[in-house]
């Protein structure tokens, strides 16, 4: 009997696996059986087409790629509350926003959680949109947890040992202690709040909120902007300072977003954007824009389905989106063995949009100082022990205590 219990909790186990990594966006022949270069091929040159205008390019984001961004949901406070001013072994003081975002019947409630390091209240916030519910993100008592959804992560149970196994240590819970005592606050939204991260539900809160939209956002477009509404309602409270929007994975899509189209944003973490974000949208080796479609309909406007079998054909390039971050400091984050991300077609649109102002000569090259920076470590999809570190040094070069 043990032997059999054993069997069918390997095939539970491997299931669940199975269905972590297509959370992830990634595939295991993919994750196992290639590498992103860290050297240039040889012979290889930068792309030399120019880039689009500036305002071209943004209409064309909008109409062929993500949906209108100027519809921005109705948004109020429901409530703002102090939680506790010796969070984290001391050094923080917790606070919660409870929002209600949209219209009429659409309207959805999206919880913001902040802790500001006590040593330096007007410290630079990282706002981080997160695949798990705040309370996972950041395990502090009085952390709401959103009673319409079914997904949970808390590191205790089954499926978040398996996020955390398969994801990194970090994919759930960042390094709060470490933040703070290098004198960042950290904000964590959990966007499927205001849209389901899932194909019919999201469809059906998209549809319910725009209703008479000729081009409505798709769920990447409405969540980039809960970056900007974050940092209205801090800096309203608490007063002004640096915001960094933070994502990994499809959420590292939403910071690009935020940073492109919204001055309340002054740097980004982009970590594994992949398609639809930093990378090439027509490389063999990234996410194809086909499959993205099939998996996720609900994260791009209508446009994009023009373009699902021929996305080369396609009038913008995410080197047009990196354009649009102008002189903010901006960190694309990727690991050599996620190809499904496709870190060579990110670099290859970094060196395209940022030209002499991307000093990486090398996939390999990490130069935190730099004003555009490229981190490629060893591994797969995740936020592993090695991530933050790189994060934190980029932060310091950039918005640290001494700038």
């Amino acid at each position: 009997m043990r032997n059999i219990l054993d069997v069918v909790w390997t095939l539970a186990k491997l299931v669940l696996i199975a269905g972590l990594i297509a959370l992830g966006s990634c595939t295991m022949a993919r994750t196992l059986l290639k590498q992103a270069p860290t050297e240039l091929p040889e012979g290889w040159q930068p792309d030399p087409r120019a880039l689009l205008p500036e305002e071209l390019a943004r209409s064309l984001l909008q109409t062929e790629i993500y949906g209108d961004l100027s519809l921005v949901p109705g948004i109020a406070v429901r409530s703002s509350a102090v939680l506790s001013g010796s969070a984290v072994e001391g050094l923080g003081t917790l606070t919660q926003w409870q929002l209600k975002i949209g219209y009429g019947a659409a309207e959805r409630r999206v919880d913001l959680v902040l802790v500001m390091p006590n040593a330096h209240p007007s410290a630079p916030v990282i706002l981080s949109q997160n695949f798990c519910p705040n309370d996972d993100v950041v395990p502090l008592p009085g952390v709401a947890y959103p009673s319409d959804s079914s997904f949970d992560c808390a590191g205790g149970g089954l499926f978040g040992s398996l996020m955390t196994g398969i994801f990194g240590r970090y994919i759930v819970t960042p390094p709060l202690q470490t933040i703070l005592e290098r004198g960042y606050g950290f904000a964590a939204l959990y966007p499927s709040q205001l849209i389901p991260d899932s194909a019919e539900d999201g469809m059906a809160v998209l549809d319910a909120m725009f209703p008479a939209a000729d081009n409505r956002p798709g769920a990447l477009a409405v969540w980039s902007q809960l970056f900007g509404i974050a940092a209205e309602l801090i800096e309203e409270e608490q007063g002004s300072r640096p915001f960094i929007a933070y994502g990994h994975s499809r959420f590292a899509k939403t910071a690009l977003l935020a940073g492109a189209w919204s001055d309340r944003i002054d740097g980004v973490i982009a970590h594994q954007s992949g398609t639809l974000g930093a990378s090439s949208v027509d490389d063999e080796d990234g996410e194809p824009v086909s499959a993205l479609l099939s998996s996720y309909p609900h994260w791009a406007g209508p446009g994009l389905e023009r373009h699902a079998g021929n996305p080369s054909a396609l009038p913008v390039d995410p080197a047009d989106l990196l354009n649009m971050l102008g002189d903010k400091p901006v960190l694309l984050g990727n690991a050599r063995r996620d190809v499904w991300s496709d870190p060579w077609g990110a670099f290859k649109e970094a060196k395209r949009a940022w030209g002499e102002d991307f000093t990486a000569a090398r996939p390999g090259d990490f130069d935190p100082a730099a004003r555009k920076a490229y981190w490629l470590r060893p591994g797969t999809h995740g936020v592993v022990k090695e991530d933050w570190p790189a994060f934190l040094a980029f932060l310091d070069a950039h918005f640290g205590k001494a700038q």
